[in-house]
């Protein structure tokens, strides 16, 4: 699986002058424009922190929802992008769900570290709640993996599915605390955000590494039931559409 990841990531970037660092350039420069804009602003909040302690903020939420992103698009469109092998081959659907997550999970770890890095460079002291990082990531590429396959098995019947979440994600972005802390929104649209299942893997991350403080046991077993839900739906789906998957293609 994982070097199908690689060879997936190398094959997405082929040809082009910076090749697998685009997908590093591409995000970094998103952040900046995110940063340029939104620090000023921000820095009027006493919620939110300000300068170099808000770029750790704000790339300890966009950069996860960059790996929730490309899950869901890619990894949503994956048996579509690869019907050609599911009709001459006996090959698993789910392998093609999970090497395009694989291949988030590695940008993930990449991010992971860079994060780390930057909180070290804007003065943040390392926290022995940053070993609880690895868990929640854990969880998170688990839900990822949940959503992108039960919109792998939905898009093959429905095909205007990728364009209807590419619409979907634009909305969510900014229902999830991401650029701002949760409470920047009003007590309306904060009870919305506590239902986006995004929401505890944003604030889990973000507190571990910025505070120091772990999630609570709710955010946990939030996060856990909607990781596991989600994978076992997907499953279910695709044990009882198999034939159909393959007929639809």
């Amino acid at each position: 699986m994982l070097t199908g990841a690689l060879h997936e990531l190398k094959q997405r970037y082929a040809g082009s002058a910076l090749g697998v660092l685009w997908h590093i350039v591409t995000p970094l420069a998103q952040i900046l424009v995110y940063y340029a804009v939104f620090s000023r602003f921000m820095s009027a909040r006493s919620d939110t922190p300000a300068g170099g302690a808000y770029a750790v903020f704000l790339c300890a939420g966009i950069l996860p929802w960059f790996v929730f992103a490309e899950s869901v698009t890619r990894g949503g469109g994956s048996l579509l992008a690869n019907e050609g092998y599911l009709k001459k081959l006996p090959v698993p659907e789910t392998v093609f769900v999970a090497r395009s997550v694989a291949t988030s999970t590695l940008t993930l770890g990449l991010y992971t570290i860079a994060l780390l890095a930057m909180a070290l460079l804007a003065g943040v002291r390392p926290q022995a709640g940053w070993l609880l990082l690895p868990g929640v990531l854990a969880l998170f590429v688990c839900f990822c993996f949940g959503i992108a396959l039960v919109l792998a098995v939905v898009t093959v019947f429905f095909r205007d599915i990728a364009q209807i979440v590419a619409i979907v994600l634009q909305f969510w972005f900014w229902l999830t605390p991401i650029v701002y802390h949760p409470t920047a929104l009003g007590p309306r649209l904060s009870v919305v955000m506590d239902q986006n299942p995004v929401t505890p893997f944003i604030l889990g991350v973000r507190g571990l590494l910025v505070d120091g403080v772990a999630p609570a046991a709710g955010h946990w077993a939030w996060m856990a039931a909607w990781a596991g839900g989600l994978c076992v739906a997907g499953a279910l789906m695709m044990g009882r559409l198999r034939s159909d998957l393959r007929d639809a293609l």
